[in-house]
């Protein structure tokens, strides 16, 4: 399968159409929980402007070719913690409970995921050499046949929302949407072409960080929320 560039911006469309898609999750899902509108539409703009910023700096700060923020790329991970912080900051500013950061943080495989497909068409992210089933050829690029793990990881991030979405009432679904995100992205990344100079990425190094942070969260909530007796008890 060869890609050619074309004169429309498919990078771009892709990128608006997976965070629309992520607001309209997000917008049905608050409204069904009794959430004001008029608060909907204002976190959306923190969600956009957190999204977008963060994006940029984690950019600027992992990739060393990158001098402006301007022209940086935005990162996914970057965009989680825009996306958190700035799901956070509402939250307080409402004193409301953690529905906004769920459902925010549930949209996101789902944003990714869309978003890949504009990465496949401009032919950034691309694969490892491969010949094989649906290989692709970038000619104004490496000009070899490679894996198109853009593709892949959009069919798996989209699948991953459909599972977390199905089980969203459940207690641990935001530890559980981190952890299954920041693990996938870490596995496909073998996949990608830069891993061959590479025995880590840095996408893999963040990788793991979240996933270890978000355990630590995990536990210490989960031992504050134990009674004090039950704590009395276990250290006797």
């Amino acid at each position: 399968m060869e890609i050619t560039k074309s004169h429309i911006p498919f990078y771009g469309i892709f990128i608006v159409l997976g965070i629309l898609l992520g607001f309209i999750y997000i917008y049905r899902s608050l409204l069904k929980e009794g959430y004001k509108d008029k608060n909907i539409r204002l976190y959306i703009l923190l969600y956009i402007a957190f999204s977008f910023v963060f994006g940029k700096i984690f950019t600027l700060i992992t990739d060393s070719n990158t001098k402006s923020f301007l022209t940086a790329g935005l990162s996914s991970y970057g965009g989680l913690i825009g996306v958190i912080l700035g799901a956070f900051i509402f939250e307080q500013i409402l004193e409301t409970d953690k529905k906004i950061i769920k459902y925010s943080i549930i949209s996101l495989p789902l944003v990714y995921g869309v978003s890949k497909l504009g990465c496949f068409m401009a032919g950034c992210c691309y694969g490892i050499p491969y010949n094989g089933f649906l290989s692709v050829i970038y000619p104004k690029g490496l000009k070899i046949h490679l894996f198109p793990v853009q593709l892949l990881e959009t069919i798996t991030f989209i699948l991953l929302f459909i599972i977390l979405n199905k089980y969203k009432n459940s207690k641990n679904i935001i530890y559980i949407t981190i952890i299954l995100s920041a693990l996938l992205k870490f596995i496909l990344d073998f996949l990608r072409y830069e891993h061959i100079t590479k025995t880590i990425t840095t996408n893999q190094i963040v990788s793991i960080i979240i996933i270890l942070i978000t355990i630590l969260i995990f536990l210490y909530n989960r031992f504050k929320s134990v009674p004090v007796s039950r704590k009395l008890t276990k250290t006797r």
